[in-house]
């Protein structure tokens, strides 16, 4: 069945008109009809099966029938740093990582990161970044939405991070001496994973994330663009402490 976000509180026997982008998709794209059942999901883990009771030139209006804990959630908590890179590059990250099942994306302005963005642009990405998340949750069939904070200094927050000591604290490092292969074989807290920018952290980022218990990790022989280095280290964790074995 089809997917859609709703971000209003859900509940069985319910009326809901769904807005004009999800009725547009459903009825332009998808091509439903009356009487067609769809899920739909608001990020508390649960699937909502509804089915179209009516239908206009720009809403359709569904019924919600029954619902269910929907079992997609991974059972480890990833909590991914990502340096700001160019529009679509970030998007492919912020889309597989969600795809990948993290929990929470924090966009980082660090040194060499090209991108540099003003409060209203960073508003503006952070709106943008937000429908790319439910986007790939409808995709991919999760119920709960990764979060996704307004972009900030690789400064800020070191100052402001907590870590816990049951933590796994990783910043992806092409020259480290430790491989992700040689990361502990058990591990059941959250796991932190900082990711440079294109051109990488400089010696003083790494050194300041050194000083907060992040340890440097590599992945392998080849350095690894800025976008593809955290779907990596992220399907390396999955199948290591999570759903991919």
């Amino acid at each position: 069945m089809h997917r859609f976000y709703h971000s209003n509180p859900l509940e069985i026997r319910q009326i809901i008109i769904l807005d004009e982008f999800a009725s547009h998709h459903a009825l332009k794209v998808m091509r439903l009809k009356i009487n067609a059942q769809l899920i739909l999901f608001n990020g508390d883990g649960y699937e909502y099966i509804a089915h179209i009771i009516s239908i206009n030139k720009k809403n359709i209006e569904v019924e919600i029938l029954s619902k269910e804990k929907n079992p997609n959630e991974s059972p480890i908590n990833i909590n991914l740093f990502q340096s700001i890179s160019s529009n679509e590059k970030m998007d492919i990250v912020i889309q597989k990582a969600t795809e990948l099942g993290v929990s929470h994306i924090q966009p980082i302005f660090s040194t060499r990161s090209s991108i540099k963005l003003s409060h209203d642009r960073a508003k503006k990405k952070l709106s943008h970044w937000s429908r790319v998340v439910i986007s790939a949750c409808e995709q991919s069939g999760r119920s709960r939405l990764p979060t996704i904070k307004a972009p900030r200094s690789l400064d800020q927050i070191t100052k402001e991070i907590k870590i816990s000591k049951h933590s796994l604290n990783l910043v992806l490092h092409p020259h480290s001496h430790k491989k992700s292969k040689n990361l502990p074989n058990n591990h059941t807290g959250d796991i932190n994973i900082f990711i440079g920018p294109e051109g990488g952290f400089t010696e003083d980022e790494i050194s300041l994330l050194n000083q907060k218990n992040f340890i440097n990790v590599q992945l392998g022989p080849r350095i690894l663009r800025t976008e593809t280095a955290p779907l990596a280290i992220i399907a390396i964790l999955q199948y290591k402490y999570g759903d991919f074995a």
